[in-house]
């Protein structure tokens, strides 16, 4: 094909972009201000350049990678919806794998300024189809298109282990994991293809949903299991000019044919259950402090679909039940929190606000949904606002010197230490970070609910922390200046660092308090380990932020609450940080890949560098270009995955 049939320019271009878990977005400031998105699928219909050699000779960088999907050279026309390769840059498809999305003017600011001005932090919340959908019920369409087999009550999960971190679709006669009965799209699966193509007209109008269904469990063939998907875990990158990519960058099978049944004329209770409909993607919540507000946009489209008025917002905290998101307002010395379940009758309306220290900055939410720690960077304090009360608890001043970050791992009841208390990491402008121990305290507690210890100053110049997601024993990654040997001390060279922070700890189960030690928080066993540190040997530039791949989770299986925590756990989608599969506690998302976005890179302004966690090396992202490529991405300051804390 010679010269891809591109968009006419308009005041914002249209955008259909792939959706978790086969996403990384990233937040862009001036001059480049946007939201940008990396695609972790590769083989979706999203928006791009069409241009596609079909004498499958050569395979030009840029070039779309959709034809290559193996279900449309196989089954094309035969699958429902059918596919076929698109023809213009609204369907054009997929540039490939660790490939940044375009729209379809080809550029990859997808919400560009001055829609967005300064994004300080992201978070994905609840499936967009739990409120806008193309089915016939109160959520669906109203006036014009739709599907009856698209009905809420026909969306049933019914899931259980397809790889060691991985669900699959439950087959006739197996006992499921978990079956969940109009819970929206699950986390856990990617719609085949990811995205499907824009159609004309919309799915629906209104709400418009410009996309075609996900690949149907019916065909013209047989209906499910049918088809057999032939899109597989492979080699996502190829060996160009000549080699095309030939599988998922995914260890484990995530994509499905899960899509609605066809459109019946006799009802929807002729039609088979699905799990995957339209629309796909999530609410993504961002903040702009410069203009006092958190935009709510769809992370398929990148329409904003509203902003809301809160006063100065700076960092995120969502509750492990996609019901609340806190916002911590710097200016104000306030958290803010927001109604974000999609059923509630206060859907995206500020509902509480409480007043923590001066400047807070750093949030986190517990995973079991007890506690939100609020760094207050001014008045050198921690807030403990209890998520029964949305009130602060406890207020910590233990030599901190201007807190600015948290991470918070599980409660460990019967995994890792099995102490029965969960661990948050307060990472200080010193470099330290302040290792807070939960309770139960007091004579027959077995928890301080205080700081227990700290690192030493080696974390020159942090920058951001998140947890570690592979680790039942509780660690965190920081993003930080300065190099760090072997042994974890700093070593003076210049340049930038993620470290892995880890506990390690001989003694297991839960230690009771004694009388004595109640007024003496201490370590108890415990020890602080650097587990890995990637330095500028790896890094192309200085770390602003780390991201990781959710492409293997089982976020489909209902959410871990602690004994402590408040509320109901979430049948699904939740954003605990384990689940109990089989009997067995397993970490909630086993990333392959960390990203980092680094400024003053070697290779751009700024860009986002990719580094494989099992051998802690730089991934080349461009198998077009000589040497190890990174993702250039210039105004990179933030990175944001679905489990992001």
């Amino acid at each position: 094909m010679a010269g891809a049939l591109t968009l006419a320019h308009s005041a914002r271009a249209q955008v259909n972009a792939p959706v978790a878990p086969d996403a990384i977005y990233i937040g862009r400031v001036f001059p480049n201000a946007a939201i940008s998105v990396i695609d972790l699928n590769g083989f979706g219909q999203s928006t791009g350049d069409p241009n596609f050699d079909f004498s499958y000779q050569t395979f030009p960088e840029g070039w779309s990678k959709f034809p290559l999907n193996p279900n449309l050279i196989q089954y094309g026309p035969t699958l429902f919806p059918p596919l076929f390769p698109g023809v213009t840059t609204l369907d054009g498809g997929s540039a490939g794998a660790l490939t940044l999305v375009r729209n379809a003017q080809l550029s990859d600011r997808l919400l560009p300024g001055p829609e967005v001005v300064a994004p300080g932090d992201m978070m994905l919340g609840a499936p967009l189809d739990r409120r806008l959908n193309n089915g016939l019920g109160a959520s669906g369409c109203v006036s014009g298109g739709g599907n009856v087999c698209a009905d809420t009550g026909k969306q049933v999960l019914s899931v259980t282990m397809g790889g060691a971190h991985t669900l699959r679709p439950t087959l006739p006669g197996e006992t499921p994991l978990n079956l969940v009965v109009g819970g929206g799209n699950p986390i856990s699966f990617a719609p085949h293809p990811n995205p499907p193509g824009v159609v004309q007209p919309p799915l629906c109008v209104p709400p418009s949903i410009p996309g075609a269904e996900p690949t149907s469990i019916y065909n013209t063939l047989q209906p499910f299991p049918g088809l057999l998907n032939l899109l597989v875990p492979g080699d996502p990158f190829g060996q160009p000019p000549a080699l095309p990519p030939t599988g998922l960058l995914s260890a484990e099978q995530n994509s499905f044919f899960v899509g609605p049944d066809r459109p019946t004329l006799v009802g929807p209770a002729q039609c088979a259950n699905y799990m995957i409909r339209q629309q796909i993607g999530h609410y993504l919540y961002v903040t702009e402090n410069e203009r006092d507000e958190v935009l709510v946009v769809n992370s398929n489209t990148f329409e904003v679909l509203e902003r809301i008025f809160v006063p100065d917002p700076t960092e995120l905290a969502m509750g492990p039940n996609l019901d609340l998101l806190a916002v911590s307002c710097r200016a104000v010395d306030q958290v803010v929190f927001i109604d974000i379940d999609p059923t509630s009758a206060t859907f995206h309306q500020v509902v509480d606000s409480v007043q923590v220290g001066d400047a807070p900055r750093g949030i986190a939410w517990d995973p079991g949904n007890e506690d939100i720690l609020v760094c207050n960077e001014n008045s050198n304090t921690v807030s403990i606002v209890s998520v029964f009360t949305r009130d602060v608890r406890k207020t910590l001043a233990s030599g901190f010197s201007r807190p600015f970050g948290v991470a918070i791992t599980q409660r460990q009841t019967n995994f890792g230490f099995q102490r029965n208390v969960y661990f948050a990491y307060i990472l200080d402008r010193a470099g330290r970070v302040h290792l807070f121990e939960s309770g139960p305290n007091g004579v027959n507690g077995w928890g301080y609910d205080n700081v227990i210890g700290r690192t030493a100053p080696i974390f020159k110049r942090p920058r951001a922390i998140q947890p570690d997601h592979r680790r039942l024993t509780s660690g965190v990654w920081i993003a930080h200046n300065g190099q760090l040997n072997a042994a974890g001390q700093a070593t003076g060279l210049p340049g930038g660092a993620v470290t892995n922070l880890v506990l390690e700890s001989t003694a297991l189960g839960p230690i009771p308090l004694n009388f004595t030690a109640l007024n003496t928080p201490q370590m108890r066993q415990l020890n602080f380990k650097i587990a890995a540190s990637i330095g500028s040997n790896e890094l192309t530039g200085l770390p602003t932020d780390v991201a990781f791949d959710n492409q293997r989770n089982l976020g489909a299986l209902q959410n871990v609450a602690s004994a402590f925590g408040a509320g109901t756990p979430a049948s699904m989608n939740g954003k605990s940080q384990v689940r109990l599969a089989g009997g067995a506690v397993l970490n909630t998302n086993e990333p392959r890949y960390m990203f980092v976005a680094v400024r003053e890179s070697t290779t751009a302004s700024e860009a986002i560098d990719v580094i494989d966690l099992q051998t802690l090396q730089r991934v080349d992202v461009n198998a077009h270009q000589p040497g190890r490529q990174s993702i250039a991405a210039p105004g990179a300051r933030l990175v944001a995955d679905y489990f992001r804390q």
